[in-house]
């Protein structure tokens, strides 16, 4: 792994330059990552979750008219995983109501607002190692064949250090699937960054992956967009889904789409969160998803993150280096792009609107009633930037186009933080802005090359615990005719060869211990590899049989299918896998 360092100290020289100061070519680069978090709806202001009972005898031209008839504009999105789920949609300011209206209507299970989700990611400061993967790959390989769910801001479709995803879906309105943050980037390529000679590797580097993206590019979205890229990555033939985020608020139909998906075969993971309490989190609190904490690389519990009696394991969350985007802005008139710098305290959206000019937008009299759901284009100059951008968000523009007032171009980031998008352009594009007052301008985000950063949180966390899955379900896959390994069984084996930290056999904290893919890798190897080599030593022998009939005495494997001394996968250690623990005794040699 040196090589793969000095590589890496190489590729980063870019990503570390711009942390100590922004790029004045680049915008929104991946600097220090600084998130600045703005005053989010608690919930969406036009989309419903809704359940119809599935055995009601009702058409769906009957559901539509019960829909129209409280309120509902048109269904976004039907869930197969769970038969009578639909997300809707509601003239803004209705939700409450038009859910209240579809409660009390026979044959509805629930109506419920679509809850805010965010992602789990925090400032600062290791992980493959830590999590024993290398250790395993020589072995048994990493984790070729297994699909890998990935729900969040996307990815960098085009990092030379991630695979191809076999699909690709956006479920953000108005978004492509591209990560325009970094977040969701950082996340797989911990999960399966390749394994080559240059930048990092992920804990299953030769998993695939599917990717959905469900936050937008400032790492928020609804439940709504989860449910609906959970359905899609288990129709896709996700094996595991890795989800780095999450919200405080219980969603009826978000625990229903992940029982399902469990149902379905599919292992969930999540970021427990970085409440710092023991308070709920979801969709890691539900039953069906394993909950991931986060350690340091002494192994010590970071105080920021979430605890309670659902943890099921911990991850390393601090200072993890994986992949992230650079990303650069342009704002486009005339078919022409006029390079841009995103000047941080705004967000990160794409926007187009007639582009209004409102001189230094200094008092509420410089902007034109036109103004209002467009892009106000303000001279530098005079006021601070942050009170031109209240200024113009009081006037109600959706987005702001600064323009120098000296030659170049200039980055500034500023307060209050509003949920509009804020860029610079030079004084010389600012003229010709000015010169085309009202046109038509987009403002936009584009991939300006690829690197590497640190970050810390359980967002890092959760994906350590994806990949470990994704091995021992890519590197353990049973002889034609037995069943695949059930999600419960792969969780209950990662949970029960865990490094056990803290008081045992798990506690609040770190759960059952710190993921450890090699322990796994090692118990899996004697139920699957070669069945009854339970220490790994390639010899099925007397100290196999010894371990064999503790399990056999107890009949019911522990943990389900391929557990205990189970060869079969019918969870029961019985006669006929003794007849197969016998027939690899007398080879001696594991195949």
């Amino acid at each position: 792994m040196s090589n793969r360092v000095l590589c890496l100290a190489a590729l980063a020289v870019a990503a570390t330059s711009v942390a100590a100061s922004p790029p004045a070519t680049t915008g929104n680069a991946p600097s220090n990552l600084t998130r600045e978090w703005f005053e989010q709806p608690a919930e969406s202001p036009t989309r419903l979750i809704v359940r119809f009972d599935p055995f009601a005898n009702r058409s769906e031209h009957a559901v539509e008219a019960i829909l129209a008839d409280a309120g509902v504009r048109r269904t976004v999105g039907h869930i197969s995983l769970v038969p009578g789920l639909r997300v809707v949609e509601v003239q803004p300011g209705r939700v409450n109501e038009v859910a209240a209206k579809l409660r009390s209507q026979s044959g509805v299970l629930y109506a419920t607002p679509d809850h805010a989700l965010r992602a789990c990611a925090q400032e600062t400061p290791f992980g493959i190692a830590e999590v024993a993967s290398p250790q395993a790959w020589p072995r048994w390989g990493k984790g070729a064949g297994v699909i890998v769910g990935h729900l969040d801001t996307g990815v960098d479709v085009a990092h030379p250090d991630l695979p191809t995803a076999l699909a690709m879906e956006s479920f953000v309105p108005g978004l492509i699937v591209d990560d325009f943050d970094y977040h969701g980037t950082h996340t797989a390529g911990t999960i399966l960054a390749r394994d080559n000679d240059f930048g990092v590797v992920g804990v299953a580097p030769e998993a695939d992956i599917i990717v959905a993206k469900v936050l937008n590019n400032w790492q928020f979205g609804f439940n709504s967009h989860a449910i609906l890229g959970l359905d899609w990555a288990v129709a896709n033939g996700a094996r595991v889904v890795n989800m780095s985020l999450g919200n405080s608020t219980f969603d009826q139909a978000y625990l229903d789409a992940c029982n399902a998906a469990e149902t379905a075969g599919v292992l969930l993971v999540a970021s427990a969160g970085n409440l710092g309490n023991a308070n709920p989190f979801y969709p890691a609190w539900f039953p069906s998803v394993m909950a991931i904490s986060a350690v340091d690389r002494n192994d010590e519990f970071l105080s920021w993150t979430s605890y309670g009696p659902n943890i099921s394991l911990a991850g390393p969350g601090e200072s993890v280096v994986s992949t992230v985007p650079i990303v650069a802005w342009k704002v486009t008139w005339n078919n022409i792009d006029h390079s841009s710098i995103q000047l941080r305290g705004g967000t990160i959206d794409p926007y187009t609107g007639n582009a209004i000019y409102c001189g230094f937008g200094d008092s509420p009299a410089a902007f034109p009633p036109a103004v209002v759901g467009q892009i106000a284009h303000i001279r530098r100059g005079g006021n601070t930037i942050g009170e031109k951008v209240t200024n113009a968000w009081n006037a109600g523009a959706k987005a702001v186009v600064i323009s120098n007032n000296v030659p170049g171009n200039f980055y500034e980031s500023f307060t209050p933080h509003l949920r509009l998008p804020v860029c610079s352009i030079s004084q010389a594009d600012g003229d010709d802005l000015l010169a085309n007052d009202g046109i038509v301008a987009t403002i936009n985000q584009y991939n300006n090359g690829h690197s590497y950063f640190t970050e810390s949180g359980t967002s890092v966390s959760c994906p350590h615990v994806s990949g470990a899955a994704a091995l021992l379900i890519g590197n353990f896959v049973p002889a034609t005719g037995l069943p695949p390994i059930p999600p419960r069984s792969t969780r209950w084996v990662l949970e029960q060869t865990a490094r056990q930290v803290g008081d045992p056999p798990r506690n609040d904290f770190y759960g059952w211990g710190i993921v450890d893919a090699y322990n796994a890798s090692k118990y899996l190897h004697g139920r699957i590899r070669c069945p009854g080599d339970f220490n790994a030593d390639d010899f099925v022998d007397d100290a196999d049989f010894v371990i064999f009939a503790s399990f056999y005495n107890d009949l019911l494997a522990p943990g389900g299918a391929y557990t205990g001394g189970d060869f079969n996968g019918d969870a029961f250690t019985d006669d006929s896998d003794f007849v197969t623990f016998a027939a690899h005794y007398d080879a001696l040699l594991c195949p």
